[in-house]
């Protein structure tokens, strides 16, 4: 009987530790706030990440011209807090990351393509720190006249993906 509990033990903690490493995603829907050069991003995740709300300030830099990235695009530095029930952790992006600047006569779009750097966590995430996740995310700023209803629209709504391992 104690061989059984003992390897029931070693199989759970064996089990934890393999999901630990595993691939996780959320998917991101919320809004910004956009000035020159920063993005105020906020809005809720879910997914096997967990569940909960963003808030953070992403701050472009310098323009420059790519063909990977573009028309116009930007690095990007700031920071996002993601809260659950679980608790929370902290992500910084990492050197590399970058905006894509897309204007239009209705609509602009900032498209991110970023790397976090987790560098804290509290109870459920606490193990966290040191992970890396990525984030594809979209910022859409419509601003047109509805010539249907005659009325001037202007919103910003955000999607996005975060995925990685958090260990």
């Amino acid at each position: 009987m104690k061989r059984l509990v003992v390897l029931g033990v070693a199989l759970l903690a064996l089990s934890s530790s393999a999901a630990a490493g595993t691939d996780r995603r959320a998917t991101l829907a919320g809004t910004a706030e956009w000035s020159d050069l920063s993005t105020h991003v906020h809005g809720t995740f879910a997914g096997t990440l967990g569940r909960g709300t963003y808030d953070g300030t992403l701050d472009g830099g310098t323009s420059f011209t790519s063909g990977d990235c573009g028309p116009v695009c930007e690095p990007v530095t700031g920071s996002i807090t993601f809260t659950s029930k679980r608790g929370s952790f902290n992500g910084v992006v990492r050197p590399g990351s970058v905006v894509a600047l897309v204007d239009i006569a209705s609509n602009s779009w900032r498209n991110f393509t970023l790397a976090l750097d987790v560098v804290g966590g509290t109870r459920g995430y606490a193990h966290a720190d040191g992970s890396v996740l990525t984030i594809s995310y979209s910022s859409d700023w419509a601003h047109y006249v509805d010539f249907d209803t005659l009325q001037f629209i202007d919103t910003i709504t955000d999607s996005g993906t975060l995925s990685g391992s958090l260990h």
